[in-house]
């Protein structure tokens, strides 16, 4: 009779798969980075001199493209590479043994960054030996602390520089919901935090049925928007949670009312039965879709309204041919929401923060029409002019780029 098996070691070898597993995705991170700093060099060998200036940019933006990666996301890739193989090679050694992740090594990255080679490497040394068993929190801790005793008089140097950065960041996301992420001083943070935290309590004590955390961003939100904050139990709050999603939305919004100091500029590009009632969703430019019930609030408070004019029935003129390379108050609204972003690929800057790029050149015989206008970012603009990047219309909107190397991308427009 043959031995049943044993569960127990067939589950811990099924677990020893995955950790091998892990271990060649960590060693191939490390590959990567080799590859990077590999591609660097030779691309900076085959651009041209004369065009140095934007070199950068031009490296940035062919890998970025070839990844399929936000720009920033690749730059800081190529930082992390260039530090890896050049200032932490115990570090690049180990993880591309499989020893410990590269959020590990990102870790030794910043930790170390700003420190005198003598100092990294004491920093290193006695840093990954606990790399491979800890959690990238619990290894963060331990070689911050090392880093503070190796050299606490770069603290406040350090410190200066990290404010520097401060920034406000929108990320839209899916439901009608987005992150907004303040990046600032910690004490700062953990006050705002903390005041949050201290008037939810008390408005949780009494009686508001919002959990703690909603509170905290209800009571954020009213006051970055100048509103008065409401606070107590809502019949409207007490019974929602009884109803069906569509009838909840509507007591909702007849309960609640507008979005008070919000005065927006809506361009309806909705079926005008959602004004009316109807389930479709609007869109916000610049974010995409939102709820029937939002898109019906906003409409109700904006002060002027503006149609989607897409086409010469409507009365708004989509060309202007050689006769004017000023772009019309009309049509730049039309191309704003047709592109919503600007058209480089892999880039989601905001079409209101680019500038409008004639495809064709105005001075190349190229005409201020739709099928020959895009946004583009600053940035992508002078790409596009002076970078080695070219680009064309293969259909009204639609975006053919060919990058420095050849390689060719498209890029279509949010709406049709």
């Amino acid at each position: 009779m043959e031995p049943r098996p044993d569960p127990i070691a067939a589950a811990d070898a099924a677990l020893d798969r995955v950790v091998a597993l892990q271990a060649q995705i960590d060693a191939l991170s490390a590959a990567r980075a080799e590859a990077l700093v590999e591609f660097e060099k030779a691309f900076t060998a085959a651009y041209p001199p004369n065009a140095a200036a934007l070199r950068e940019r031009a490296l940035t933006a062919e890998a970025a493209c070839a990844l399929r990666m936000p720009e920033r996301s690749v730059q800081r890739l190529f930082g992390e590479a260039r530090i890896l193989t050049r200032e932490l090679p115990a570090t690049h050694a180990a993880l591309a043994e499989g020893r410990f992740s590269y959020r590990h090594a990102q870790v030794m990255i910043d930790e170390t960054a700003g420190l005198e080679a003598d100092d990294r490497a004491v920093v290193e040394r006695l840093g990954l030996a606990t790399a491979g068993t800890t959690t990238v929190s619990q290894f963060r801790t331990r070689v911050r602390k090392l880093r503070e005793k190796r050299a606490p008089e770069s603290m406040a140097a350090r410190a200066r520089e990290a404010r520097e950065q401060r920034e406000l960041t929108l990320d839209p996301v899916s439901d009608g919901m987005a992150y907004l992420t303040l990046y600032t001083g910690v004490v700062e943070a953990t006050a705002i935090f903390d005041r949050a935290t201290a008037a939810a309590a008390r408005a949780a004590a009494d009686g508001d049925p919002r959990t703690l955390a909603q509170l905290r961003v209800d009571l954020a939100v009213d006051a970055l928007l100048d509103r008065d904050t409401v606070l107590g139990p809502s019949r409207t709050q007490l019974e929602l949670m009884d109803l069906d999603p569509a009838e909840a939305a509507l007591v909702q919004e007849a309960e609640f009312g507008p979005f008070t100091g919000i005065v927006p500029t809506v361009v309806v590009t909705v079926p005008v039965q959602t004004l009316l009632g109807g389930a479709e969703p609007g869109t916000l430019e610049g974010v995409g879709p939102i709820d029937a019930a939002t898109a019906r609030k906003l409409t109700a408070q904006a002060p002027s309204l503006y149609r989607l004019l897409t086409d010469p029935e409507t009365g708004v003129a989509l060309s202007m041919s050689r006769t004017s390379y000023r772009i019309p108050e009309p049509l730049r609204r039309w191309l704003r929401l047709r592109d919503e972003t600007c058209r480089f690929p892999m880039c989601r800057i905001r079409a209101g923060r680019c500038d409008i790029d004639h495809t064709r050149d105005w001075l190349h015989d190229g005409n201020t029409d739709h099928d020959n206008l895009a946004h583009l970012s600053r940035g992508h603009h002078t790409l596009k002019h002076h970078g080695g990047w070219k680009v064309k219309q293969t259909r009204p909107g639609v975006l053919e780029w060919t990058s420095y190397l050849r390689r060719q991308y498209d890029t279509h427009p949010a709406t049709v």
